[in-house]
């Protein structure tokens, strides 16, 4: 498609996506276009300032609504419940809004009141979803579908105020389990005797955005140090507990002085209506894929990948890692500035033709790299907003060792396909077929000491491979340091790099050009 056109369309379509948008306050539009703020990675700028609004600021219902709401669900008037309550919202989302109020008891809690319309109206969203997406799949001739059913069941959960409570007991449970994260992290408190599945009430806290640099800095407190709590809580779900939050943008995580000692900081977790649970056997080949990233490990990458049906392993770790991965692919069409229409035709070829070889058996692709995906991309986009002063990805990949546990055989760097078994679990929560990895191989005396010498070959072989991903981190942060000092150039540090990189990676390897930021959620 010749660029002009392109253009035109993208304007014309966020045009139409924002005028839908507000006109209707249903789940899967809204929250589809507040979705479509990490999609703009790849649209065109035309997207980048129509769909911002949509993030930030959803349209709210009058106080009379949320009355009647509250007297349905709850069974009193407000004054039977609440000695005060905001006529206004202090928050409005797709799916509820926020009032603050003060128990009878004088107790200040948030009351999140679902909006009206979402039960009428979620059906016809998710019918218009899953005719969308087919409609993409015939279009482009692309897998897309595979992946609906498991999207809408977690978003029909997401209207459950009784899951959301759920969700939040467990989160808190699991925080409760790591000896740090349990005096770093907050959830706060849900009072179960006034929420129902459309009105959740929940202690109301006070704290600033854990992106908010300048209120940070009135607390006395370290943007970096709030930062490596951010990245060490998600990394801590997706590695260790298998109980993901799905939407940890910075609306969702508040700081405050940490009650029992001002000098540091605490995290508040808020809103756990989406949540994503990992099979054991996936969250086990997850934090072992991590591991091999680093290790190098091409052979169990590869075994990994093809459990997995993805063809191409390499763009799978450039997904993971969101930053390129070693890559030895020489590509057939180098774009220019000057592309043709021919040339971009080619070139659209050769992407629609990679992505069917990355993704060669969607069934067997694991849901819950999903919002895995989601999750990572979003606390990138934290950590990049706030400078970069956390190495992200060698956090992660320490967690993801903490995840394998003590079994040395995960530590052995070459695993022949054979010794990758796929089984069924009945214990899967989220797919009917799980995929785990064992190594069924006799334990000798010698076989013994191969295994600890390779063990701890390996283990070297991996804190090598973080000291220079930490090397390279500090380079760029130095640097960007020195420029915004010597030069006044404003620079979000390491993350800003490696999305530099990745860009540069994606347009000469697969064709595709990407303009303003890359992964900003």
């Amino acid at each position: 498609m010749p660029p002009l056109l392109q253009r035109i369309l993208s304007r014309k379509t966020a045009r139409t996506a924002a005028v839908l948008s507000a006109t209707v306050t249903g789940l899967y539009l809204v929250d589809t276009h507040k979705n479509a703020k990490a999609f703009q990675r790849t649209a065109r700028t035309a997207w980048n300032g129509t769909l911002r609004a949509l993030y930030d600021d959803a349209s709210s219902v009058e106080y009379s609504v949320v009355e009647k709401i509250i007297q349905k669900e709850l069974g009193k008037e407000i004054h039977e419940v609440f000695s005060t309550f905001s006529r206004e919202p202090v928050a409005a989302a797709s799916i509820a809004q926020v009032h603050k109020a003060t128990l009878l008891d004088g107790t200040e809690v948030a009351v999140k009141v679902q909006k009206p319309e979402i039960q009428v109206q979620i059906e016809w969203d998710l019918i218009a979803y899953r005719l969308l997406i087919k409609a993409y799949e015939l279009i482009f001739d692309l897998p897309m579908s595979f992946a609906v059913d498991y999207t809408i069941r977690h978003l029909r959960e997401e209207t459950d105020f009784i899951n959301e409570v759920r969700n939040s007991e467990l989160c808190n449970e699991y925080l409760q389990t790591d000896p740090r994260l349990r005096h770093q992290v907050y959830v706060p408190k849900i009072f179960k005797d006034y929420s129902t599945k459309r009105v959740m009430v929940a202690e109301w806290v006070h704290g600033c955005k854990a992106t908010d640099k300048a209120r940070l800095k009135e607390m006395n407190l370290s943007p970096k140090k709030v930062m490596e709590s951010v990245v060490d809580v998600f990394a801590h779900q997706i590695f260790i507990s298998g109980f993901v939050h799905g939407d940890p943008h910075p609306g969702n995580i508040l700081v405050r002085k940490h009650p029992n000692d001002p000098r540091k900081h605490q995290l508040l977790l808020l809103d756990h209506g989406l949540y994503m649970r990992e099979s054991e056997e996936f969250r086990k080949q997850y934090c072992l894929f991590w591991k091999s990233l680093f290790l190098l490990d091409k052979h169990t990458i590869q075994d990994i990948c093809t459990l997995w049906g993805v063809g191409d392993s390499q763009m799978m770790a450039n997904a993971t890692l969101l930053k390129p991965y070693n890559a030895n692919l020489s590509p057939n069409i180098t774009p220019t500035t000057n592309t043709s229409v021919l040339d971009a035709y080619e070139i659209q070829m050769k992407l629609k033709t990679t992505l069917k070889d990355f993704l060669i058996n969607s069934e067997l692709l694991p849901k819950e790299l999903i919002f895995i995906g989601r999750n990572m991309t979003i606390v990138r986009a934290n950590n990049k907003t706030l400078g970069s002063p956390v190495n992200r990805i060698n956090r992660m990949a320490r967690w993801a060792v903490v995840g394998l546990g003590h079994d040395p055989s995960f530590w052995v760097s070459t695993v022949p396909t054979h010794q990758l078994v796929t089984s069924s679990s009945s214990s899967s929560t989220d797919n009917n077929t799980s995929k785990t990895l064992t190594r069924q191989q006799p334990l000798t005396f010698w076989r013994w000491v191969s295994l600890s010498l390779q063990t701890r070959f390996n283990y070297w072989v991996f804190e090598a491979a973080l000291a220079l991903m930490s090397a390279a981190y500090h380079f760029a942060q130095v640097k960007s340091y020195l420029e915004k000092v010597v030069l006044g150039r404003k620079s979000d540090g390491f993350e800003a790099v490696l999305d530099d990189a990745l860009k540069q990676r994606l347009e000469a390897e697969y064709g595709i050009k990407i303009e303003g930021d890359l992964f900003d959620a």
